[in-house]
C-alpha cells in the first residue's frame, strides 16, 4: 500500500508539471480525473464490501480425531461492482489443547458472483474445535486503500477420539442390591419371568420351553425364549485432570473404547467424572445415543489439579464393577479404590513413557484384588485389546 500511495504521488506530481507545461484542456481533465480516482476507489470498495456476504460452514455429526476434514468459506458478492482483492484470515483452536493456528485466504470477488473456498483441516487430537473468520480486510483497484468489515459468528465442531475394538463384555453386570432388573430387547436368555419371544421348536430344544396351549393350535410345536437380564449398570470413572494433551486424548479413547463395548452387549452403564466449579460428582447414563453426549459433556467440564476425586464417590454405594480411568496412577489412589464396595475394580492407566508403565506395574504388585490395565499414548488399540470386562 505505502509503494501505490508514492507512485500515485509521483503521478499526480508529474500531472502537475504536465499542466504547467502546457495549460490546455487535455492536460486539465486528465490531471482532475486522476486527482479524483482514490476518492473512486475508496468509494467504490466501501459500496462493495458493505453489500459482501460471508459465511464459515463446518461439517457436522461426529467426526473422528486424526481424519483430514473440510471447511468451507462461502463468499457472495451480488453487487455490481468487483471487490479486486480480499484477504480472511481464519483461526482455528483446539479448547481442550489451547492452541491457535491460523490459516490464511487471499482472493479476488467478480461482481454478482458467489464462490466457496474448501480449508483442508487434519486435527491430531480430539475435543472442540473452534473456527472463526478473526480479520477480513478488503482492498481498492489501486491498492492504495483498505478496509475491515465484521466477521460472520464462529462456528464449532466436535473432534471425537477413536473407538478401538474390543473383547465382546462376558457375563452379566450384577450387584447385590438390585430390585428392578431390565431385560435385554435384542437377545433371549435362560430368565423363566418374561417371555422374549416365540419360535419354531428346533431338535434339542428343552421340553419344558414348549407352548403346548399354542402348539395345540398350530401344526408345530412352539417354543418359548426366555428373557436376559441386563442388570444394574457398571460405573465408567473418569479422573479428569491436568495433564498433557497426549494422555488425555489416550484416557478418552479408552473410555469411549469401554463405552461402546458396553453398548454393544447392552450392559447398561454410567460415565462419572468430577466436577470443580460445582464441586459435585456428574453422573451421565449411556446408551447408544447418548455415547457423546457424555463425552462432549466430558470434555466441556475444565480439568482439575487434585491428585485423586474418588472421594466424591459414595463408601457405603453398591457398585457391581468399576472402571477407573486416569493419567498416570498413584498408590493412594488404589488404596481409595480397595476401600470402595465394588464387586470388580478394573484400572486403566495412561502413562506417559516406558518408567511411568514400569512404576505402575511395581505398584500393581501390592494391589492383586484390582485389575490394572497399562495404556500408552499411540497404544490404546493394543492394550484394550487385552481387558476383560
Amino acid at each position: 500500500m505505502i509503494l501505490a500511495k508514492l507512485a500515485y504521488c509521483l503521478l499526480l506530481v508529474g500531472l502537475v508539471f504536465f499542466f504547467l507545461l502546457f495549460k490546455d484542456t487535455l492536460s486539465l481533465i486528465l490531471l482532475l480525473c486522476i486527482f479524483l480516482l482514490p476518492g473512486f476507489s475508496w468509494l467504490w470498495l466501501r459500496i462493495a464490501g458493505s453489500r459482501l456476504r460471508i459465511r464459515l460452514l463446518c461439517p457436522s455429526g461426529t467426526l473422528p480425531a486424526g481424519e483430514q476434514i473440510e471447511l468451507q468459506l462461502f463468499l457472495q458478492n451480488p453487487c455490481i461492482l468487483p471487490i479486486p482483492h480480499a484477504v480472511f484470515r481464519i483461526r482455528y483452536r483446539n479448547k481442550l489443547a489451547q492452541q491457535d493456528e491460523t490459516i490464511l485466504v487471499s482472493t479476488g470477488l467478480p461482481a454478482r458472483s458467489s464462490q466457496t473456498i474448501g480449508l483442508q483441516l487434519l486435527p491430531e487430537y480430539c475435543g472442540c474445535l473452534r473456527a472463526e473468520i478473526t480479520q477480513i480486510r478488503l482492498y481498492d483497484m489501486l491498492r492504495m486503500f483498505r478496509i475491515r468489515i465484521s466477521a460472520p459468528p464462529a462456528q464449532e465442531l466436535w473432534i471425537m477420539p477413536h473407538i478401538w475394538p474390543m473383547q465382546p463384555v462376558s457375563g452379566q453386570v450384577l450387584s447385590q442390591d438390585s430390585e428392578n432388573e431390565t431385560f435385554s430387547q435384542y437377545r433371549s436368555g435362560d430368565d423363566p419371568s418374561e417371555v422374549f419371544g416365540l419360535r419354531d421348536y428346533h431338535p434339542g430344544d428343552r421340553l419344558n420351553r414348549i407352548h403346548w396351549k399354542l402348539s395345540e393350535k398350530n401344526t408345530g410345536l412352539i417354543v418359548k425364549e426366555f428373557s436376559l437380564p441386563i442388570g444394574q449398570a457398571a460405573v465408567l470413572f473418569a479422573e479428569w485432570k491436568q495433564s498433557p494433551l497426549p494422555m488425555q486424548h489416550a484416557l478418552l479413547e479408552s473410555l469411549i473404547s469401554v463405552s461402546v463395548a458396553f453398548s454393544e452387549s447392552e450392559h447398561p452403564h454410567n460415565l462419572c467424572w468430577f466436577d470443580p466449579p460445582g464441586e459435585r460428582l456428574v453422573t451421565v447414563p449411556v446408551s447408544d445415543a447418548s455415547i457423546y453426549e457424555g463425552i462432549r459433556r466430558l470434555m466441556s467440564t475444565p480439568t482439575h489439579t487434585l491428585s485423586s476425586t474418588l472421594h466424591c464417590i459414595d463408601p457405603d454405594r453398591s457398585i457391581s464393577h468399576l472402571i477407573y480411568f486416569t493419567a498416570g496412577v498413584q498408590p493412594e489412589q488404589l488404596v481409595q479404590l480397595e476401600q470402595l464396595h465394588a464387586d470388580r475394580i478394573t484400572v486403566i492407566s495412561v502413562n506417559a513413557n516406558e518408567e511411568d508403565a514400569a512404576y505402575f506395574q511395581r505398584t500393581a504388585a501390592a494391589f492383586p484384588q484390582l485389575e490394572l490395565c497399562p495404556v500408552s499414548p499411540g497404544c490404546v488399540g493394543a492394550a484394550l485389546r487385552e481387558v476383560i470386562l
